[in-house]
């Protein structure tokens, strides 16, 4: 911890790789990497930096994607391609043009380019040896992200003042951990949660643990309202325990420190409860507007490719008519990912989505599992978690 001109500040001292590399190293050197498989080692060891260190305005950086060129040119190239993915790859690729033939050149189109070809990428690794060597990354993950979370928490709660790695409002939000914010922190977590989950592995309560601690230390309300899907997922024991121990959490919340849950709820209930006044906060009225905008104002003309990309300017005109939404936006990011999918690729993405959601439920040995997977992918994607996030590829990629 260091002294600096506006106060103490606290840096994050250098556990995450270590830890990542103990996890790793015992893993490998238990299950002897085979010499086939080590051009994987590179992604495995960029999935807890896919936010960090941040260099390019977005929501991963181009480490994650490049570590995954290298296993796809690589990582069992026996298995180079399967032939039932060539309508996922001409999808993307017209999901691309849509989006490329109605917009300018910059950031957004970029953006668009990397989301798709992320998703080919990681879609093709992942399925490469999704069981062996990927489970030992995602539990390292978790472990890390906990572990630089807790930090974060505890030195707000000591009156530290510290740099976040990601966006951070202190008495607004959560701490945002390894990731782009406090909603990012959250929701993932939930996904590990739920990977782990499919394992059915005893072994795993451990990063279970962290990965429900992680969801409280986020502080994000869209997390917590995915927690219920692992929560139903839990026998009746655990389930209990996970009832009793997240209030539990929330409590000590509130007489520790104003970096988690309760500052968020605070903060959102401060001028009242009903609806109207909930929809004052400035980040529930974007996200509730850019899901009404994309899944119902504009779909039609979305799903039909009518008009151009423009849609800081269109959101702007459809929010200062409504007179309940906030205009003024500066920015064409979209908040929910599915929203995003919708308006930039039309048809083409309804379908990339649906052929996705159906190679997930089919890792499903009961009508159960099916539902709830579909479930639960379209409502992380109704967040910030996008078609091309490679823990959401792992889960619907993973048996149960």
């Amino acid at each position: 911890m260091t002294k600096s001109d506006d106060g103490i500040q606290a840096r994050m001292p250098g556990m995450p790789g270590v830890v990542l590399f103990d996890l790793f190293f015992r893993h490998f050197i238990e299950n002897k990497i085979k010499r086939r498989d080590i051009g994987v080692i590179p992604l495995l060891f960029s999935f807890p930096f896919m936010f960090y260190p941040k260099v390019l305005s977005g929501d991963t950086q181009l480490w994650i994607l490049s570590a995954a060129l290298i296993a796809f040119l690589t990582f069992r190239t026996d298995q180079f391609f399967n032939k039932r993915d060539g309508v996922l790859v001409v999808l993307s690729i017209l999901s691309i043009l849509a989006y490329a033939f109605r917009s300018a050149l910059g950031f957004e189109l970029l953006r668009h380019i990397y989301t798709y070809l992320a998703f080919l990428i990681f879609w093709i690794v992942c399925g490469r040896g999704n069981s062996e060597y990927f489970p030992a990354a995602v539990k390292a993950t978790v472990v890390v992200w906990f572990g630089v979370g807790l930090y974060q928490y505890v030195a707000i709660a000591m009156g530290f003042h510290i740099e976040p790695f990601g966006r951070y409002v202190e008495g607004r939000s959560g701490v945002p951990g390894l990731t782009a914010e406090s909603s990012y922190y959250g929701s993932i977590s939930v996904l590990h949660l739920m990977y782990l989950l499919s394992q059915k592995n005893k072994k795993n309560t451990f990063y279970i643990a962290c990965a429900v601690a992680s969801v409280a230390l986020s502080g994000s309300m869209l997390a917590m309202l995915l927690l219920i899907f692992p929560l139903l997922r839990l026998p009746p024991t655990p389930r209990i325990g996970v009832l009793v121990a997240v209030p539990l959490l929330v409590v000590s919340d509130f007489y520790i420190t104003s970096a988690g849950l309760t500052a968020r709820l605070s903060d959102v209930a401060s001028g009242g409860s009903d609806l109207s006044t909930l929809l004052l906060d400035a980040s529930l009225n974007l996200r509730v507007g850019n899901l009404y905008f994309t899944l119902v104002e504009n779909l039609i003309p979305s799903l039909l490719l009518f008009g151009p990309i423009d849609f800081m300017a269109q959101y702007n005109e459809f929010a200062l008519n409504s007179g309940v939404f906030m205009s003024g936006v500066e920015s064409n990011y979209i908040l929910p990912a599915i929203g995003e999918m919708l308006y930039g690729a039309g048809v083409f993405g309804v379908a990339l989505l649906a052929i996705f959601l159906n190679r997930a439920q089919e890792k499903c040995a009961t009508n159960k599992t099916k539902i709830e997977r579909i479930a639960f992918i379209v409502a992380c994607m109704l967040g910030p978690i996008s078609i091309s996030n490679i823990f959401l590829i792992l889960y619907a990629q993973s048996k149960e």
